[in-house]
């Protein structure tokens, strides 16, 4: 794979097994890094794991999910939104 900088890619359909080094590959060649979106917390937190197995040199993030529901009457854990105002904060910050 060759990357271009400000060009966009989405791949879809990786197996879940391979989805860690599809990702190591892409970040081997993506010198400003990689944005991932899981399906789910459970999917995410395994991707974790075998990125920890397959590339430890790689710094990993997690942006937090909502801990409520849209037009839900429960606004979110302040933990929750401090956790994403933070890591939001990291990342412009470099």
């Amino acid at each position: 794979m060759n990357f271009t900088p400000g060009r966009h890619i989405t791949l879809g359909g990786v197996p879940e097994g391979m989805t860690a080094l599809v990702l190591k590959q892409m970040m081997a060649e993506a010198p400003n890094g990689l944005l991932f979106v899981g399906a789910d917390d459970g999917r995410l937190a395994r991707l974790a794991d075998a990125l920890a197995y397959f590339a430890p040199e790689v710094e990993i993030v997690n942006f937090p999910a909502w801990d409520c529901l849209p037009y839900d009457r429960v606004s979110p854990q302040a933990s929750t939104v401090a956790e994403q105002l933070t890591l939001l904060t990291q990342l412009l910050d470099g």
